[in-house]
């Protein structure tokens, strides 16, 4: 049997950034326009993807990095019309849901493994160090891969954190049970409509993981990964289900916020889920 800790090592050289710029090169190649749509059909039928969802024709993705994060039909995902309800940010496995206690680094099961709620934060730890609530949806490459926010609000601030890119999967949490907050991510802050503050973590996984916000451009989140929160004056007004970012390949979406002592009421446990579809409802922060 493989030695875990090679094993372990092995995916920790793949998922370090000398190997970035070559899978990236490979994501961003422009591809001939009459091999475009045989070769997107041809992945969608081994993915499983729904190709009539999809905005306009196959070939107007030049690459395969376009085709992954392929936009969907403005009706293709319906939001939640109870204005209570939290919904899902994406398409993918709603893998935990749950409440934490209070705590510097509360840390809480994720698939069998461990997600330190601090650490997954940085410098936004303290904020829930007096206890709250998440969700995690995990995405597979043949997702729909673009974000959507769970509540209506104001997007205060944003943060790009390095780190690896290891898969984050089963085998990505046996050998680095903490992958969820190692990972190359990007945090939002939101300021939910119905007060509170909501954390929305954007979490890169193995392979041609970037990760894109809609009101930044690509330059400056490369450009201020592993700085300090940028503030935005004035903070961009959101409204549920609108998107706010995208990933290239799997990826991992972690809600997170701070709610100590208030009770809320789960609408959906483990499972398939989808952008606009309730997750939770009755919280006190954000809810609508």
């Amino acid at each position: 049997m493989m030695d875990r800790n090679f094993l372990a090592r092995a995916f920790e050289m793949a998922a370090t950034p000398v190997w970035y710029p070559l899978l990236e090169r490979t994501a961003d190649a422009r591809l001939p326009v009459p091999v475009r749509a045989p070769l997107f059909r041809a992945l969608a039928r081994l993915g499983g993807i729904d190709l009539s969802e999809v905005d306009g024709p196959l070939e107007r993705f030049a690459s395969l990095g376009e085709f992954f994060a392929r936009p969907l039909r403005h009706d293709a995902r319906p939001v939640d019309p109870d204005a209570a309800a939290w919904v899902s940010p994406a398409d993918g496995v709603l893998q935990a849901v749950g409440s934490f206690a209070a705590g510097r680094d509360p840390v809480v099961p994720v698939k069998g493994a461990a997600l330190p709620i601090g650490r997954a934060l940085g410098p936004h730890a303290e904020a829930v160090s007096g206890g709250g609530h998440y969700f995690v949806v995990y995405l597979a490459p043949n997702d729909y891969h673009r974000v959507h926010s769970p509540v209506s609000g104001r997007v205060r601030s944003w943060q790009s954190v390095p780190g690896t890119r290891l898969p984050v999967n089963r085998l990505g949490f046996r050998l680095r049970p903490d992958v969820l907050s190692s990972n190359e991510r990007v945090i939002l802050e939101l300021e939910a409509t119905r007060g509170g503050t909501v954390f929305v973590v954007l979490v890169a996984a193995f392979g041609v993981a970037r990760t894109r916000l809609t009101f930044v451009t690509g330059e400056e989140l490369r450009a201020r990964a592993g700085g300090a929160p940028v503030a935005l004056d004035p903070p961009i007004p959101v409204v549920r289900g609108e998107e706010i970012g995208s990933f290239n390949l799997g990826s991992t979406v972690l809600v997170i916020w701070p709610a100590p002592g208030h009770p809320v009421l789960w609408m959906r446990r483990a499972g398939a889920v989808r952008v606009g579809e309730g997750v939770v409802r009755g919280a006190p922060a954000g809810a609508g």
